[in-house]
């Protein structure tokens, strides 16, 4: 289904493209793009913004929870040693006291721990999410948020091993539209490459506390997203700070993503 934009955006892989019962409308780039930001290099290219979302039908589980268990230990060990986490948390930590409180969380879809095909870079992604998501809460939670900013996941494609895994970690999983209707000004709303109307609703009510996801730097680069609601988006980026959030080193993880911190003024 949660951080800034790069000139010369190609299109690898967005989030979830490798599942099952899925629909995509291609965009297509501007023959001028307006680039911002435009003398800034990066290692990843950013994935052009998806513009439809999955058929909201989840597969069939092929994984225990044991199993979708084993596979997250393995690659949250590795998420533990990566450069992306120690940068993130030096982002985090960064934060002053004038940064807006966080009460909760919401994660808006993060994709299948056990994807149909099973393919193993879905499964990555969306474990290294998971872990990234949840070392931000963390953090947060160390610089004196509340002891706990409850976590909630809204991903249509969960399987019921996925939702009896989000649940052993002690999180809540809800269905759609609730996680949007939850969003407030003092959630953190975290979306990584996330379909246009999954944006628009995620916004909709509010301006959150921080938006963790694409920013509308990367959606001006394209046209034909008529459905996103570029109001909210542009009242998002005028009331946020923004920084790029850290690569995922090899992947494109978190290629195009930006968190977005909400100005103390506008509190």
């Amino acid at each position: 289904m949660a951080a800034t934009a790069h000139p010369d955006i190609q299109q690898p892989e967005p989030q979830q493209q490798q599942q099952q019962q899925q629909e995509w409308t291609q965009v297509r780039r501007k023959q001028q793009p307006r680039h911002r930001n435009a003398g800034k290099k990066s290692q990843l290219k950013a994935p052009p913004p998806p513009v439809t979302r999955p058929d909201n039908t989840a597969a069939a589980a092929h994984l225990s929870v044991s199993d979708i268990q084993k596979d997250h230990d393995r690659l949250e060990n590795q998420w533990r040693e990566s450069t992306c986490l120690r940068r993130l948390k030096d982002l985090v930590m960064a934060s002053n006291s004038s940064k807006p409180k966080v009460t909760r969380a919401v994660c808006l879809g993060i994709g299948s721990f056990d994807p149909e095909d099973g393919a193993w870079e879905v499964k990555r992604r969306a474990h290294v999410q998971l872990a990234a998501f949840l070392s931000i809460i963390d953090s947060l939670q160390s610089l004196g948020e509340p002891s706990t900013i409850q976590c909630f996941f809204q991903e249509p494609l969960f399987t019921a091993s996925d939702r009896d895994f989000v649940r052993s970690l002690g999180h809540e999983v809800v269905e759609s539209p609730r996680g949007f209707e939850m969003v407030d000004r003092e959630t953190l709303v975290f979306g990584i490459h996330l379909y246009r109307d999954i944006y628009s609703q995620a916004i909709s009510r509010s301006v959150p506390a921080v938006f963790i996801g694409t920013g509308l730097n990367v959606w001006e680069e394209y046209h034909d997203t008529g459905g996103l609601d570029w109001a909210r988006m542009e009242e998002l980026d005028r009331q946020c700070d923004k920084v790029q959030f850290p690569d995922d080193d090899g992947f494109t993880t978190f290629s195009s993503t930006s968190i977005h911190w909400r100005k103390p003024e506008e509190t």
